[in-house]
């Protein structure tokens, strides 16, 4: 598998199969194809798995792509601007996505569902159940706006907005928090909570609130449709 990253601002995924290569993408992502590459809708983790997909609001299949008769490419994208990153996992290693940074992952990667404390799952932003990749392999996520990465050392933990999570290396360890007092959480701007991050690892960081940039997307389209 080959790949490139293509844009700047409103980058696409381009993904060079040879013949008999698979890789599974997020359904909805794709952009094009060659006309010699096979898609399968495909029920990863079975019935219970797409059912546990619908509770955190993705979709419950992907997508298989696998070239045939030769090499073939693919492009897939997210769905607002921003950047894609590649996640490359050696054997057994894992990685923790929300719902809507997946976009494509090679087949060697499995798929699996993380669930998170209840607290998360009401306060959080990011789901009751996130996604999980465990490697060997290479799996890409978007990112809303730009890359914000951290490398924890373990000496000192870090506090985020939930809503910014684009992913985290599964050997950190999460947790929810309630914010200093409640003056902050109704004055402040930052919410109710915040996603504690402690141990060694690195976290991927939305630039900008995918939930937010959405409602304000949507909110200028409602005044702008008034107007009229």
């Amino acid at each position: 598998m080959e790949y490139k990253i293509i844009g700047n601002s409103m980058q696409a995924l381009n993904i060079k199969l040879d013949e008999g290569e698979l890789i599974y993408s997020d359904s909805g992502k794709l952009l094009s194809k060659s006309g010699n590459i096979k898609m399968t809708p495909k029920l990863f983790g079975g019935i219970a798995g797409a059912i546990e997909r619908k509770l955190t609001g993705a979709t419950a299949m992907l997508t298989e792509f696998k070239s045939v008769d030769g090499s073939g490419s693919i492009s897939v994208s997210g769905v607002l601007p921003g950047k894609i990153k590649e996640i490359s996992l050696d054997e057994g290693e894992e990685f923790i996505a929300e719902k809507n940074a997946f976009i494509a992952a090679q087949d060697s990667v499995k798929f699996t569902m993380q669930a998170v404390g209840i607290g998360a799952a009401f306060f959080g932003g990011t789901g009751l159940i996130l996604q999980k990749f465990v490697g060997p392999g290479s799996v890409f996520i978007h990112v809303t706006g730009d890359i914000i990465e951290y490398d924890l050392d373990g000496t000192l933990s870090i506090e985020v907005d939930p809503g910014h999570i684009a992913g985290f290396d599964a050997t950190l360890q999460y947790k929810i928090k309630f914010v200093d007092n409640i003056k902050t959480a109704m004055f402040g701007g930052v919410g109710l909570f915040l996603a504690t991050f402690s141990g060694k690892g690195r976290i991927i960081l939305h630039s900008v609130s995918r939930y937010k940039l959405s409602s304000e997307i949507y909110r200028e389209g409602e005044e702008e449709t008034k107007d009229k």
